[in-house]
């Protein structure tokens, strides 16, 4: 089996994408099919936007994972105005249901509102973390996030946070030495994994 752990490409962005659809299922959760693409949209292509450091791992030929992160101490992602908008414009353009426009919209604002009462933006941060199922436990996760982490310590990073769901990967989290800071009230893992809670944590590097 060839592994190839490589720098993200934006002709890796359809394949990134679809594994987060797989992870998170926007295709079930959001109606009609342009609210679910655009549902992957704002989170896919929004974290590749917000992070700069992206990588990815290659199983024969194909992207089995990745890991965008923000370290806070390289050069910062630029702030990119046209993409919101872009959002906004398609979000007035859709006719939905289950969750309306507006749902997401509030969705979105409250997230954010909640999290950022448990810490600030701007902190080094796994921003989205993917591996598919079929190569889990293979321990291509451990690498991608090793890399990051290596990267934030050579950088002189103290911590490193992220965002993630008690029903998701909080147990990986926790086995790589992440600690639990905070839950919080978040309509958008709601929307993704009924009976989920949001929570934060975060990791020493010192």
């Amino acid at each position: 089996m060839e592994v190839i752990f490589r720098e993200y490409k934006d002709s890796d962005y359809e394949q990134c994408e679809e594994l987060v659809n797989k992870a998170w299922g926007f295709d079930k959760v959001f109606s009609p099919k342009p609210l679910s693409d655009l549902a992957k949209l704002i989170y896919t292509k929004g974290s590749v936007l917000s992070s700069n450091y992206k990588m990815v791992v290659e199983v024969e030929g194909k992207v089995a994972g990745f890991i965008f992160g923000l370290n806070e101490y390289s050069k910062k992602p630029g702030r990119n105005l046209l993409f919101g908008l872009s959002i906004l414009w398609k979000l007035m353009r859709i006719k939905s249901d289950r969750p309306d426009n507006n749902d997401l919209i509030n969705a979105l604002k409250t997230h954010e509102k909640n999290r950022t009462d448990i810490v600030e933006r701007g902190r080094s941060e796994i921003v989205l973390f993917v591996v598919s199922n079929e190569y889990q436990g293979k321990g291509l996760g451990k690498r991608l996030w090793a890399g990051f982490k290596d990267k934030c310590i050579a950088s002189g990073v103290s911590f490193i946070i992220v965002e993630t769901n008690k029903l998701g990967a909080s147990s990986f989290y926790e086995q790589i030495g992440f600690r639990h800071l905070g839950n919080f009230e978040s309509p958008l893992h709601e929307f993704a994994t009924k009976g989920g809670q949001a929570c934060m944590y975060e990791y020493s590097c010192q």
